[in-house]
């Protein structure tokens, strides 16, 4: 067990500084345990994401399984979960598989695998709510054997294992506040702050920062930010969690009023840190930030004929200027075209016609010279 522990100490440092794979790390396990299977997963519990999966010695096909369906119905997620430190243990003394032996995990992807339904595992609390296990599953009829030695084993390896875990996090919280700050940097304008999927706030330029002192239309609690309009915000977190896996939404601007005035809200997803070369922060991934900018439209006081000098002006038609007034109140496009009860595409159609007219390029420029004129 010396010398297994050794090996995989040698591993998992290889690992760390870009010098070896982290699949290493549970092959070894495996190998030193006949008919076992390893492996190494970055499961953050309370968002169901895994963010790193590494399993050896098993069937390609489970592997994929696991992936995409099992490593979110697995029933040990809620004891893993559940511990806030580094934790070893077998699943026999702990959590064993046979409290879960009717669900869809056991019967249908962990009992068909050679019946390895008895486990050791690690656990090491990553950050933003993840952790980072290191497993050895094999058949029960071993686990009288195998308990002892793997905990054994997995108790000698802790120390480097921890290192490792703590120095990627240092490393990823370097990378994300550089992507960050650079995503602040030529958006001083107006109200600018970088926020994660889970609403944590982790950068803002003075004109954020400001408004979430003052609660007009944006607040910070307990670090994470929350829109001043019930609606806007639930809009708002369900447009976070998309853009922040990297799935597609048609949100990007959120349009709301308060007793402070009318607000645009826009939202758009930072390119996913480079990571230093190596293999370094391959178990904790940098999370992908959220740019979120904010343009006050007008103030509280606005009236429907606030924008009848337009008229004259650039020569638009009343269609025109009650599209103005709706993106003057911060609705989207979406929003506007069920406002007036025409088609998305005939609002696209007509807010370019008002782009020509107004000589403006975008909704943005266009929101100031409204507010400017009203």
């Amino acid at each position: 067990m010396s010398v297994i522990s050794q090996n995989l100490a040698a591993a998992i440092d290889a690992a760390t500084f870009g010098e070896g794979s982290w699949d290493q790390v549970p092959a070894l396990l495996s190998e030193a345990f006949p008919g076992s299977w390893g492996g190494l997963a970055n499961m953050n519990f309370p968002e169901s994401r895994l963010n790193f999966l590494s399993l050896q010695n098993m069937e390609p096909a489970f592997v994929t399984a696991y992936a995409e369906h099992f490593a979110h119905i697995n029933p040990w997620n809620s004891y893993w979960g559940s511990l806030k430190g580094t934790m070893i243990g077998a699943s026999e003394e702990v959590c064993p598989a046979s409290t879960f032996i009717n669900t869809e995990f056991y019967n249908d992807w962990l009992l068909p695998q050679g019946r390895a339904v008895a486990a050791a595992g690690m656990k090491v609390v990553g950050e933003s709510d993840e952790a980072v296990n290191l497993l050895l599953h094999y058949p029960l009829s071993r686990s009288g054997i195998y308990d002892r030695a793997a905990v054994e084993i997995l108790t000698n390896i802790r120390g480097n294992f921890e290192r490792s875990i703590n120095l990627a996090r240092l490393l990823r919280s370097d990378v994300e506040t550089a992507v960050a700050k650079a995503a602040l940097v030529e958006r001083s304008r107006c109200a600018a702050f970088v926020v994660g999927g889970n609403r944590r706030v982790r950068d803002a330029n003075l004109l954020a920062e400001r408004l979430f002192v003052s609660g007009q239309c944006v607040t910070v609690r307990h670090g994470r930010c929350h829109l001043a309009d019930a609606t806007a915000d639930t809009r708002f977190a369900a447009a976070l969690d998309l853009l922040s896996q990297g799935k597609p939404t048609t949100v990007s601007r959120i349009g709301f009023r308060t007793a402070a005035g009318a607000w645009q809200v826009s939202l758009a997803a930072l390119p996913i840190a480079q990571p230093p070369a190596g293999g370094r922060l391959i178990l904790l991934p940098p999370e992908r930030l959220i740019l979120v900018q904010i343009l006050e439209l007008g103030s509280k006081g606005l009236h429907a004929g606030d924008l009848a000098p337009l008229a004259p002006a650039f020569g638009l038609t009343p269609s025109e200027i009650a599209l103005c007034r709706r993106l003057l109140l911060g609705e989207s496009v979406v929003d506007a075209a069920e406002q007036l009860g025409i088609t998305q595409e005939t609002v696209r159609t007509r807010l370019k016609t008002i782009f020509q007219k107004t000589g403006t390029s975008r909704q943005a420029e266009l929101m100031l010279l409204l507010v400017s004129a009203s």
